[in-house]
């Protein structure tokens, strides 16, 4: 359990870091960078850019300055070159897949299973946000960005939102179902971490007993 959620969040601070540095690149302005979904339990400004963990660890996102909505800022997502913003959007994709490889690849060479296996949940990550038909996904801005060449970027860019707003409540709906599944299915992994704090407090209060006895 412990390497899947490790593996995780390796996975989701590279793809995200990896948005933030080609949206610097371009001159985007980054407002959030959040690892996480939902409510954040920790937050802090830095300059223009909100940095947040959220409870739900199941992914997280950087949020683009006027990345659904139109303005005049020539720091604006929505005021870019079609070609700068897929290489903001495809960043992190292409980053985990690439990263997955060569961990698989090292693994691979020298036979260590978890290596391979940060490996192998970085490239599912990748090519799993490719996948074109789920708005919010990376792999649909690839289309949603065209909304603007038929409907003008006021209109184009209000359907956009309101596609990728109701993507991500459905995201975050399957990531509070998973919270349970997860347990249920490392529940023997939570039970022998809990017997093992059970051993280091017992050992710990037993070693204090001796000292004061001494």
């Amino acid at each position: 359990m412990l390497l899947f959620i490790f593996s995780l969040l390796v996975g989701i601070i590279i793809h995200e870091f990896a948005h933030f540095i080609m949206a610097r690149s371009v001159k985007c302005k980054v407002s959030f960078f959040s690892i996480g979904f939902g409510k954040p339990i920790y937050q802090k400004r830095i300059k223009e850019t909100i940095y947040q963990i959220g409870w739900l660890p199941f992914g997280g996102y950087v949020s683009l300055m006027h990345e659904l909505d139109y303005s005049r800022s020539k720091y604006a997502f929505s005021n870019l070159p079609y070609l700068k913003k897929m290489r903001i959007i495809l960043a992190g994709c292409f980053t985990n897949i690439i990263f997955g490889i060569i961990l698989m690849m090292i693994g691979h060479d020298f036979l260590d299973a978890n290596t391979y296996y940060i490996g192998f949940l970085n490239l599912i990550l990748g090519l799993g946000n490719l996948f074109p038909l789920w708005p919010c996904l990376d792999g649909s801005y690839v289309w949603l960005v065209w909304l603007e060449k038929f409907y003008g970027k006021k209109k184009g860019y209000s359907i956009m939102n309101k596609l990728v707003s109701v993507g991500m409540t459905v995201i975050n709906i399957l990531n509070i179902l998973c919270v349970p599944w997860l347990l249920w299915y490392f529940r023997y992994n939570l039970l022998l971490i809990f017997y093992k704090i059970q051993i280091w407090i017992l050992v710990a209060i037993n070693y204090y007993i001796n000292l004061l006895i001494r």
